[in-house]
């Protein structure tokens, strides 16, 4: 089925690559102008594929750490294509230490500024339009490290967790003005943050029963829907996009014949510390 977004205008932030290249490409297959933020040039040449297969799609270099580039995407989409239906926050970066060894301006502020300010400041500047027009979705990519406490992933899965309560709010606050907001929860996809046969991948395959990491364009369908009308009484929603790795975070697949509660370590209390 082709049309699904037809006609609406959709920025994708993170778009040079991975899931967000994956997004634009798929929205504009639907119908969907899209405008893409990303801070590489190669994001041009994803445009000019777009509009070469007759789809509409503009950059607009963007890095989402500056709020004046935030500012220029909202106004440069506006004044181009005159609305802005959808908003996908997908920027995202990766820095893992543990608490003692992060740096509070290269580690903290650069993740949570990367996550939460840039698409709080985003929403402030697009929800005018939104309401204005009538209408209107964000979307954001967060994850499932959002749910779970990962020892070297403190601000990232706080980070995280934050667009999911920014997301909520966006949805109480406006769904009068039918304004819709839900998130897309992927776990480990192959991308340049966590390419193929790489150290993300190695640790995280033991805990994913499907067996295999998820692919960019399956997270971009995910995010379709929520772009779409299909979902249109769904708001404040998450899609986990996680083959099952949500499930079974804390243990990795058990051998046949099973285990006993000897090959567990288990604390005073009996309380499982490790596997």
């Amino acid at each position: 089925m082709a049309g699904r977004i037809d006609g609406k205008v959709c920025i994708i932030t993170g778009a040079s690559s991975g899931i967000g290249a994956a997004a634009a490409r798929l929205f504009a297959k639907e119908g969907a102008t899209v405008a893409l933020a990303a801070r590489r040039d190669k994001t041009q040449d994803i445009v000019d594929e777009i509009n070469s297969s007759g789809g509409k799609a503009l950059f607009v270099r963007t890095d989402v750490l500056e709020l004046d580039d935030i500012d220029n995407l909202v106004q440069t989409t506006i004044d181009t294509f005159g609305r802005i239906d959808v908003f996908y926050g997908n920027a995202g970066v990766g820095n893992f230490f543990n608490i003692e060894d992060m740096d509070l301006e290269n580690d903290f502020n650069y993740i949570v500024n990367t996550f939460m300010r840039a698409n709080w400041w985003a929403a402030k500047r697009i929800l005018p339009h939104m309401i204005k027009q009538g209408k209107g979705d964000f979307i954001f990519t967060t994850s499932t490290a959002a749910y779970e406490g990962v020892a070297p992933g403190s601000v990232y899965s706080a980070g995280k967790a934050a667009i999911h309560q920014l997301s909520k709010a966006i949805a109480a606050g406006y769904a009068k003005y039918n304004i819709r907001s839900n998130c897309v929860v992927p776990a480990l996809i192959t991308t340049e943050l966590s390419p193929a046969g790489g150290a993300m991948e190695k640790m995280q395959m033991p805990f994913i029963p499907m067996g295999r990491p998820g692919q960019a364009e399956e997270v971009a369908h995910a995010a379709l829907f929520f772009a779409s009308d299909e979902c249109r009484y769904a708001t404040g929603d998450e899609l986990i996009v996680a083959g099952g790795n949500n499930l079974c975070i804390l243990y990795p697949q058990v051998a046949e014949g099973g285990v006993t509660n000897d090959a567990f370590n288990i604390a005073e209390g009996g309380t499982t510390v490790a596997v």
